[in-house]
């Protein structure tokens, strides 16, 4: 499984699921990527989202 996140100030923030405080997880890294490319096209900010496996995350 996979989840979006960026660090902010050396803190690691995982994008949530619309109106909820869980994480959004993806079970397909190709979907997970999609979405990262749309987020990042529309982020001004150089705090950039990846995807991540949820094994990597602490």
């Amino acid at each position: 499984m996979y989840i979006i996140a960026r660090k902010v100030n050396g803190k690691t923030e995982i994008l949530k699921d619309t109106n909820s405080t869980s994480n959004k997880v993806f079970h397909n890294f190709t979907r997970a990527e999609s979405l990262v490319k749309k987020l990042n096209f529309h982020t001004l900010s150089d705090k950039k989202w990846c995807v991540m496996h949820t094994k990597m995350v602490k």
